[in-house]
């Protein structure tokens, strides 16, 4: 893993308050990567963004989170601003940035639901994962995105499948408005914001998520350490699964182009 990546992962562990030795830390990401269900839609977009040429691109990364999606874009050429509600992620995202000398991303701290109030300017594309589910207006957020792009511009979503199994207390803890969407409905939500959908695909057929939260124990004081330790487990499985069966699954990940 990218020593930048590294330092980004491990600012993030500490704010979950996994105390734990840096050396710990940095050990277990070279072993095994960052132990986050968001490696999934990392997978998805990577896939997605294949033959793909950024460089010179204007990107923006809504609820952008600790960064790590915006920095690997900048990585492959793209000028990219990531905006995210949380400052604390914002202040270690740009530090990180500076510490790397990446010079075409920066990080704002601020409300996505004002995007247009930004001043931000027009886009090449925009990527918004795993956000769309925490926002009371979706649509009103998808007419943002939408006017922020050019024409012809990219936009790729990823958002939970509804029909999930789901665990209150984690539902709870996300913040989130609603419990997803349904995969064959979302081509209409967002024709509605004026966008296409080109390119669709799902992760984690089988549910094993869900699992994998359960076995973590959530609420309980040892949930994010075994949450951290089973996902060398879990990861590769539903990697594997998600090849062998095509049908919907727990993550849903789309591409689109505005009409």
């Amino acid at each position: 893993m990218e020593r930048y990546l590294t330092d980004l992962f491990i600012a993030s562990a500490e704010d979950q308050h996994l105390r734990a030795p840096r050396w710990m830390i940095r050990t277990y990401l070279s072993l095994f990567g960052p132990p986050l269900a968001k490696s999934l839609r990392i997978d998805m977009v990577k896939g997605f963004l294949r033959g793909q040429d950024l460089r010179g691109k204007r990107i923006l990364d809504v609820g952008c989170g600790i960064g790590d999606l915006a920095f690997m874009l900048s990585r492959r050429g793209a000028e990219v601003i990531g905006v995210e509600l949380d400052p604390a992620k914002v202040a270690s995202a740009n530090q990180i940035a500076e510490k790397w000398h990446f010079d075409h991303v920066r990080f704002i701290a601020a409300d996505v639901a004002h995007l247009e109030a930004m001043g931000l300017g027009q886009f090449d594309a925009v990527f918004c994962l795993a956000l769309l589910e925490h926002v009371p207006d979706d649509i009103g957020l998808l007419r943002q995105i939408q006017a922020l792009l050019r024409p012809g511009g990219l936009f790729v979503m990823d958002v939970p499948n509804a029909k999930r199994k789901t665990i209150a207390e984690v539902e709870e803890a996300d913040g989130h408005q609603r419990p997803g969407y349904i995969f064959e409905e979302v081509p209409d939500l967002l024709a509605n914001a004026g966008l296409h959908v080109t390119k669709q695909r799902t992760m984690d057929p089988w549910g094993l998520i869900y699992y994998w939260w359960a076995a973590s124990r959530p609420g309980s004081k040892r949930e994010r350490w075994l949450y951290t330790a089973l996902a060398p487990v879990f990861l590769p499985l539903i990697r594997v699964t998600s090849v062998i069966s095509k049908r919907p699954g727990t993550e849903l990940c789309f591409m689109a182009v505005k009409d």
